[in-house]
């Protein structure tokens, strides 16, 4: 009886479960495998030197690609609501950071993608402001703080992000 406990209790602990997301249309989807494993995601506030300008929020995600297809898409969905198309970097020399002070610089350097992304390449997401990118309408409305993407043969998937680390304000003259 021991040995078969003993057993039981190894063998739960060596099992690994698949990790999955929802579908872009939320809770009435399916589960799908996940094809964005994130490292980090990072905010941080750009306080201008002339008081009728309004701060901005730049947004960072460093991820893994795990999907052997390239995106074709990646839009960010902010607690505001707002729809950001992001720009896609490739990612060399990363190091996480420590959370409780994360510091004012990238604990990575970022390259353009030249064409090609690959299964488990590390990517920069950076959504930019502007631009007229109309949000798919199969796509929550309801849905914040996720990002969106899909490639050429797949629908919308969407990778909820339950925590942004602060970075310190930058603060201009």
């Amino acid at each position: 009886l021991l040995c078969i406990t003993v057993f039981c209790i190894a063998f739960t602990a060596c099992a690994q479960t698949k990790k999955t997301g929802v579908t872009a249309q939320g809770s009435k989807a399916k589960k799908v495998n996940d094809n964005v494993v994130l490292l980090q995601a990072t905010k941080q506030k750009t306080l201008p030197g002339r008081p009728e300008m309004e701060p901005t929020t730049d947004y960072r995600f460093v991820i893994v690609w795990k999907s052997a297809e390239e995106p074709q898409g990646v839009f960010w969905r902010s607690a505001d609501g707002g729809w950001q198309v992001c720009n896609i970097y490739k990612v060399t020399k990363y190091t996480p950071f420590n959370e409780e002070r994360p510091g004012m610089e990238l604990n990575y350097e970022s390259v353009d993608v030249e064409g090609r992304v690959n299964a488990n390449d590390t990517l920069e997401l950076y959504p930019i402001t502007g631009g007229k990118h109309p949000m798919p309408e199969q796509i929550a409305r309801d849905a914040r703080n996720t990002i969106f993407y899909k490639t050429q043969n797949s629908d919308w998937k969407a990778r909820k992000v339950e925590k942004i680390t602060e970075k310190p304000d930058i603060v201009m003259p």
